[in-house]
């Protein structure tokens, strides 16, 4: 765990905590990368059902920032249950929101310019009250499970638009399990879970486990 130090303002602060945590996230090598993700994934899997899941979401991982592998969730998902749609984000540069785009396997992909994968043809777009179970990325998060993301907030005001139903969970490095709360605003969401290489952390009751 990573401990929160010195005082200083709410902003500042997850600007410090955004930098050292992505620096140190930088110094993994591509084997403990893929290796961390893997077991993540394999936690999660193991625990979470989709035998109710319509929608799932999921992000589209920027490899540039060595964020946790999302490819064999969606791989999962079309094996394992062809009947869940698989939705993934896409910024909107013009309104500052992200957009849920319907995508399957004859949707062409093509990276947009921070090299994420969006889709590059005519798709279906669905509003956050439809997602059942969104796979949250982050930097770092905190014993109440309150996030730090990269500090854009377009997550922030896609999990508020979300029901209170859908499942919403983080997927991160042990690394970034800070042992201190993160200052958070009436706008920050917390998550219902947090998965780590090392642990399964609930933070919702009303969601088992």
């Amino acid at each position: 765990m990573a401990k929160l130090g010195g005082q200083m303002d709410h902003a500042a602060l997850k600007k410090t905590l955004r930098r050292d945590l992505l620096a140190h996230r930088m110094t993994m090598t591509h084997e403990e990368l893929i290796a961390k993700s893997r077991q993540i994934f394999e936690r999660w899997r193991n625990r979470f059902s989709l035998k109710r899941i319509g929608f799932f979401h999921a992000y589209q991982t920027m490899p540039h920032k060595h964020e946790v592998d999302t490819t064999d969730y969606m791989d999962f998902v079309r094996e394992r249950h062809p009947q869940v749609h698989i939705v993934v984000p896409v910024v909107d540069e013009i309104n500052h929101v992200l957009r849920h785009a319907y995508v399957h396997e004859d949707i062409e992909m093509r990276k947009n310019k921070w090299g994420i994968l969006e889709p590059h043809m005519p798709v279906d777009f669905i509003h956050p009250l439809q997602v059942d179970m969104v796979i949250v990325p982050m930097l770092g998060f905190d014993n109440r499970g309150h996030r730090l993301g990269y500090g854009a907030g377009y997550y922030d005001q896609f999990l508020a638009l979300t029901r209170p139903a859908c499942i919403k969970i983080g997927i991160c490095f042990e690394a970034g399990h800070l042992t201190t709360a993160l200052p958070n605003e009436p706008h920050d969401i917390p998550l219902d879970f947090v998965v780590t290489e090392q642990a399964i952390m609930r933070f919702n009751p009303n969601f088992a486990i």
